[in-house]
């Protein structure tokens, strides 16, 4: 017995360590599960009040000097090969975003059924514009947004061939994206809807880029596939934008908060125009001071153009008639071309906008070869803006957007009380098929502007909870201007000075619209300028209390 007894001691000895052990095990899970009582406790109560908290947008960047971003993107853009050995040797980055949605042409919108849109078309087009980057020094890379299933590799690399040595090259083809199509209530419009492709939704995705490459580059361009870009356009929107921002800057500081014309001439008018909309200004602003709100939303524009191809056996039906339709362009009557302007301030660029090396295009462009149909004077104003920014037109703009200039159609012009200034009228509005923008600025819309944001995710009440449906809008909303100069708020404008108004034209390649739209629409670029030079002039003349008529 004895013996036993001893024997079993080390297993009494075991048993207690295993129950002492257990007894632990029990109270330390007890104590972890109140723990996770409590934490789960405050989680609920912290999720509670961030539900109480309103909706903030989601931050891209919490480190960018917006303040004096386009000064330093400006010098980097101009600066000289010299200055690198002195200065910060990195280069102005630039991704340069096309977006296509056709290999081939589909014989539509007076194309020929089949023609290589993406061979004759696009690449002569994007060969140049990042040539002209790339000759400057810039540091350029292409991205390429398809609506085709595939670009074959042997495609890819006659891009990656034409384009300079060194300039990167991303695809991403099969990318129009999916969707539902639902009614205005956000029902399917269906009981049996099934998915289905969103072509108009092709014109967004380059968002997704933006977002994705946002800290990566200094400035973004991104157009539709027939637009010509080039250096001359980006260096002119930075040294405008810059302008406005210093006037903006200035208007901070002042002790009224507002910048002013310097050396305003007298305003003798003892009588102000009301506003006739939703506009909280009237239709008569020419040298008034400008806060810095109004120029936060002041922006340069683009304004597209056709070149009058005259190669065809027949005359050309613009050029045909007596008068020949462009020499009869509308309102004439009304608001005639003031053409002095040409001896005093120079003419119309063709070059820089239009004088392209494609087999589509007529090659030597005169001025008188630039033709307009997407705006008209009946929609434009003009106004002296402070500082370097000067005299300019205003582009067409949502009533309650508009920061104020004085309207063609100010003091009866038209001749008919009841015509009213023209406002979200889609044929007038001046389409440009793409933006541009630094980073700062891309931060700028997405944060503040852009009521839900100009870059991803496009959710909640804005998007109507569904980004796809067109009744956001369709592809001229996604490239940029339905969406930047309507619900953003910004107010485009093109400078009067030939020089810079040369270099805020953007060809429209496809040279199509002339073969598509009734004749009445089309007006010379040089005339457009030189009706806009007769309202400066009626403008002035009305500081002094002279009317139109």
């Amino acid at each position: 017995m004895a013996s036993a007894t001893i024997a079993d001691r080390p297993r009494l000895w075991r048993s207690m360590l295993l129950f002492t052990a257990l007894v632990c095990c029990s109270i330390v899970l007890c104590m972890h599960e109140k723990l996770i009582v409590f934490s789960h406790a405050e989680d609920q109560e912290q999720v509670t009040a961030e539900r109480t908290k309103p909706m903030m947008r989601r931050r891209l960047s919490d480190d960018v000097n917006h303040d004096m971003d386009l000064e330093h993107v400006l010098h980097l853009a101009t600066r000289t090969a010299e200055d690198t050995f002195t200065e910060d040797p990195s280069p102005f980055r630039v991704l340069f975003i096309v977006t296509t949605l056709s290999e081939y042409d589909k014989g539509t919108r007076g194309t020929v059924n089949g023609a290589d849109r993406l061979k004759d078309l696009v690449l002569p087009l994007l060969v140049d514009g990042v040539e002209s980057m790339v000759h400057r020094g810039w540091s350029v890379d292409v991205y390429l947004i398809c609506g085709f299933e595939e670009l074959k590799e042997s495609r890819r690399q006659m891009i990656q061939d034409a384009l300079p040595t060194g300039v990167g090259l991303e695809v991403w083809d099969d990318a129009i994206p999916y969707y539902y199509v639902k009614k205005f209530n956000q029902q399917l419009k269906r009981p049996d809807q099934t998915i289905e492709f969103a072509p108009h939704g092709l014109s967004r995705q380059h968002r997704f880029l933006v977002r994705d490459k946002l800290m990566e580059y200094d400035f973004f361009v991104a157009f539709e596939d027939d637009i010509r870009v080039t250096a001359d356009h980006v260096v002119n929107f930075l040294e405008m934008s810059t302008q406005i921002d210093r006037m903006r800057r200035a208007a901070e500081h002042s002790s009224d908060g507002k910048a002013r014309v310097e050396d305003a001439l007298e305003d003798s008018r003892t009588v102000r125009g009301k506003s006739m909309d939703k506009a909280t200004v009237g239709n008569d602003l020419v040298q008034d001071p400008m806060t810095a709100d109004d120029l936060r939303r002041l922006w340069p524009g683009f304004i597209r153009a056709e070149v009058v191809d005259n190669r065809g056996e027949q005359p050309h039906p613009l050029l045909e008639g007596s008068p020949p339709a462009l020499d009869n362009f509308k309102w004439k009557q009304f608001v005639p071309a003031s053409m002095e302007y040409e001896q005093s301030f120079g003419t119309v660029d063709p070059n820089v906008c239009c004088d392209l090396d494609s087999p589509r295009t007529p090659t030597n462009p005169t001025k008188d070869d630039l033709v307009l149909w997407e705006t008209d004077i009946s929609a434009t104003g003009v106004r002296h803006y402070p500082g370097e920014i000067g005299w300019a037109a205003a582009m067409p703009v949502e009533d309650k957007a508009d920061v104020g200039s004085y309207w063609s159609g100010e003091g009866n012009a038209y001749n008919d009380p009841s015509f009213k200034r023209p406002r979200r009228v889609d044929a007038l509005l001046g389409q440009q098929a793409g933006w541009m923008a630094t980073r700062s600025q891309v931060l700028y819309f997405h944060e503040h502007a852009c009521p839900g944001g100009f870059l991803p995710h496009f959710d909640g009440k804005d998007w109507y909870s569904d980004s796809l449906q067109t009744r956001n809008g369709a592809v001229e909303f996604w490239s940029g201007g339905f969406q930047l100069f309507g619900r953003c708020r910004l107010n485009r404008i093109l400078s009067l000075d030939p020089k810079r108004f040369s270099r805020q034209i953007l060809y429209h390649s496809s040279n199509n619209k002339q073969k598509t739209k009734t004749r009445d629409k089309f007006i010379r670029l040089s005339h457009f300028l030189g009706q806009l030079y007769t309202a400066k002039e009626r403008a002035l003349k009305s500081l002094q209390g002279e009317t139109t008529q």
